[in-house]
C-alpha cells in the first residue's frame, strides 16, 4: 500500500491497516526507524490513563497548541 506525504509531514493511515491494528481517532502511535523503515506501533500505555484526564483537555486542543508552537518557531527561524 502507498500512501503520499503531506506539505506537515502529515500520511494518511489505510482505512483496512486501521481496522487491522485497532487504531482510531485519538489514539497515540509511537515512530522509529528500523534500518530505512518508518515503523508505527501503537503505544497502548495510553490506554491505561485514558479517562483520567477527562475533561481537563482535548486531543483537538493540544493539536492546535502544537500547531501555534510551530507557527512560533517558522517565525523565529525567518528572523
Amino acid at each position: 500500500m502507498k500512501v503520499r506525504v503531506g506539505s506537515r509531514g502529515t500520511i494518511v493511515i489505510p482505512k483496512e491497516i486501521r481496522d487491522k491494528s485497532s487504531i482510531v481517532k485519538g489514539d497515540v502511535l509511537d515512530v522509529f526507524l528500523k534500518g530505512n523503515a518508518i515503523v508505527l506501533s501503537k503505544d497502548t500505555r495510553w490506554e491505561k490513563f485514558h479517562g483520567c484526564a477527562k475533561g481537563l483537555i482535548t486531543v483537538e486542543k493540544i493539536e492546535e497548541e502544537i500547531d501555534e508552537g510551530e507557527k512560533a518557531w517558522q517565525k523565529r527561524l525567518e528572523r
